[in-house]
């Protein structure tokens, strides 16, 4: 499949759907073109997750883990126990795969 973009179409747009497909696009974390193309082939595009507060909420989980990787590395903590912690962030992940799994699929 020739996934070269040759073509074009010119289209104008209202301020009012300018913003509304300005926010889907960035709610969707894609471009405004990606966007409409992909409504324009699918028929719409299901936004799973706020992608920025997904991407705040891994930068504070991975905060985290450095500081608890500085404080074991001086010595100031003997033992972290992240088993827990391990088993919620895979069945996450796992989730979120199957989530987008089923997204590409439709």
């Amino acid at each position: 499949m020739n996934n070269k973009k040759d073509r074009a179409f010119t289209v104008r747009f209202t301020e009012e759907q300018f913003q509304h497909i300005q926010e889907k696009s960035e709610q969707a974390m894609m471009s405004p073109s990606n966007y409409i193309r992909a409504v324009a082939m699918r028929g719409r595009v299901n936004v799973i997750l706020d992608g920025k507060s997904v991407a705040r909420e891994l930068k504070a989980i991975g905060n985290n883990l450095n500081q608890l990787t500085v404080l074991a590395n001086m010595g100031q903590i003997n033992a972290v126990y992240l088993e827990q912690v391990h088993e919620d962030l895979s069945r996450l992940y796992d989730a979120f795969f199957t989530l987008a799994d089923k997204e590409v699929r439709q």
